[in-house]
C-alpha cells in the first residue's frame, strides 16, 4: 500500500467522524442525551486524528499521544453512553470502569509505554467495550422494547462498536511488538488502513443509527 492510498482512506475516515457529528448535531435540542453523546465522541475521532496529523506536521510532536488522550477522555463517554441505554442501572460498575481505565491510562501514557503506541490502554479498552457491547445485547434481548430492533438507533450503534473494537482487537494486542520488536515498518500502513477501514464501516453503521434517530423524532414531532 502507498502512503498516498493510506492517506486516501484515512481523509475518508475523517470525513465519515465529521458526518457522524453533523448528523446528530441536528435538531440538537429535541435529541436524546445519547445521540449527544455519539455526536460528542465522532467529534472526538475526528479532532484526535486531525491533531495528530498537525502536531506531527508544525510541530514534530508524536501522533500517539493524541490517540492515547482521545481514548483516555473518550472511554468515560461511551461508559456512561451504555449507562443510559441500559436503563441507568449498574452505576457503579460503570463509574468503577470509568475511573479505573482513566486511571491506567494516565499511568500508562508517562509511565508505562510513554512515546509508544499505548496498546495496553487500548486492548483494555476494547476488551471492556466489548463487553459493554454484549451486555448491551442482553439487555435488549431480555427489555424488549421494541419488536424491531433494526428501527432502533442503538442498535447500530451498538453494532458499530462491536464491530470496530473485536476487529481491531487483534491489532491493538500485536501493533507495539510488531513496531518494536519485529521491527515491521515496510507493512505497517496496511495494518492501521485495516483499523481506518473498520473506523470506516463503524462511522457508517453510526451515521445509519443516527439517521433512524432522525426520522423518528421526525415522525414523533408531526
Amino acid at each position: 500500500m502507498t502512503p498516498k492510498q493510506f492517506e486516501f482512506i484515512f481523509q475518508t475516515q475523517i470525513a465519515f467522524f465529521v458526518l457522524g457529528a453533523v448528523m446528530s448535531a441536528i435538531g440538537f435540542q429535541k435529541r436524546e442525551t445519547y445521540v449527544k453523546l455519539v455526536g460528542l465522541y465522532c467529534l472526538a475521532c475526528a479532532v484526535a486524528d486531525l491533531s495528530a496529523i498537525l502536531l506531527f506536521m508544525y510541530l514534530k510532536i508524536n501522533p500517539n499521544y493524541s490517540s492515547s488522550i482521545f481514548y483516555i477522555l473518550s472511554f468515560p463517554v461511551l461508559s456512561y453512553l451504555y449507562y443510559l441505554t441500559t436503563g441507568r442501572k449498574q452505576k457503579q460498575i460503570f463509574g468503577t470502569l470509568s475511573v479505573v481505565y482513566f486511571l491506567f491510562g494516565i499511568i500508562n501514557l508517562l509511565f508505562i509505554q510513554k512515546r509508544e503506541i499505548n496498546s495496553y490502554s487500548l486492548f483494555l479498552a476494547s476488551i471492556i467495550i466489548i463487553i459493554y457491547c454484549l451486555y448491551y445485547f442482553y439487555w435488549l434481548l431480555k427489555e424488549l422494547p421494541t419488536m424491531h430492533l433494526h428501527r432502533l438507533p442503538m442498535f447500530w450503534i451498538n453494532s458499530a462498536f462491536m464491530v470496530y473494537f473485536s476487529g481491531n482487537l487483534f491489532l491493538f494486542v500485536f501493533t507495539s511488538y510488531l513496531v518494536n520488536v519485529l521491527k515491521i515498518t515496510d507493512n505497517i500502513l496496511i495494518y492501521w488502513s485495516l483499523h481506518n477501514f473498520l473506523g470506516i464501516a463503524e462511522m457508517s453503521m453510526i451515521a445509519f443509527g443516527l439517521w433512524i434517530d432522525f426520522q423518528n423524532s421526525k415522525s414523533h414531532s408531526s
